[in-house]
């Protein structure tokens, strides 16, 4: 191949490679460092609590850290592609282009933290992969880290499915706001929780209780007390 051609590979690769963001990941609270070290050392985590207290951002920073250090051999991401209805059939595109946009609140900070031509390679190779549920049936995951992403929003026999695949070497990571489920009365997450708690399995579970964990911006965590303490009322009045 041409000098000019290889030169012009490699300056792409370079480009590539700086555009990730390699900012280490500072914990904004002790709850956040709690959740931190429970990833790093325990094989299963649940997540709940409120919205923007990073439950999503931490685990898909996590996994893009553990990736490109290969302590991991590849990323799985899954979430619910129905809330209020079902639509992904009707979208255009690859399984990949169909799932992206369920997933983007996964997938920008994993573009951001590998930058976005290694994410693009590791999606064509099969390091990253955005996984529609009706898939999980037969499927075992090893060497992994696996992102199950508002988990509220699961049916319980498909929240069982998704635990019972983990295999050797891989972490978990679960999360949701069980006060936020679209779907049903008994979600998913809710029935991880029993379960687990049944059993006395050896997860850790952590909650961001409070809305002194919300970190996304004080206008966001006012919303999000006034509806709560709006639904709360109107429970009260039924």
């Amino acid at each position: 191949m041409p000098k000019g051609n290889n030169n012009t590979r490699m300056t792409k690769a370079f480009k590539s490679d700086m555009a990730a963001d390699t900012s280490p990941l500072i914990a904004m609270n002790s709850r956040q460092q709690e959740y931190i070290d429970a990833i790093h050392k325990e094989t299963v985590v649940i997540c709940t609590g409120v919205l923007g207290s990073a439950k999503t951002y931490i685990p898909a920073v996590l996994a893009a850290q553990m990736l490109q250090s290969k302590k991991v051999d590849r990323i799985i991401v899954a979430r619910p592609t129905e809330g209020k209805g079902k639509s992904i059939g009707f979208f255009k595109g690859t399984k990949e282009e169909k799932l992206e946009g369920w997933c983007v609140p996964i997938t920008d900070t994993l573009k951001r933290k590998l930058g976005i031509g290694n994410y693009k390679a590791f999606i064509e190779n099969g390091k990253i992969e955005l996984l529609a549920l009706e898939q999980v049936k037969g499927r075992s995951w090893d060497d992994a880290f696996i992102l199950i992403d508002e988990a509220e929003d699961l049916d319980p026999d498909v929240a069982k499915s998704l635990v019972t695949r983990i295999g050797v070497r891989s972490k978990m990571v679960i999360t949701g706001d069980i006060a936020q489920q679209d779907l049903r009365a008994y979600s998913g997450l809710q029935r991880l929780l029993d379960v687990s708690a049944h059993a006395n399995m050896n997860i850790t579970h952590i909650d961001f209780d409070d809305w002194e964990y919300c970190v996304r911006g004080e206008e966001a965590k006012a919303w999000g007390k006034a509806f709560e303490s709006h639904e709360k009322k109107g429970a009260g009045d039924g």
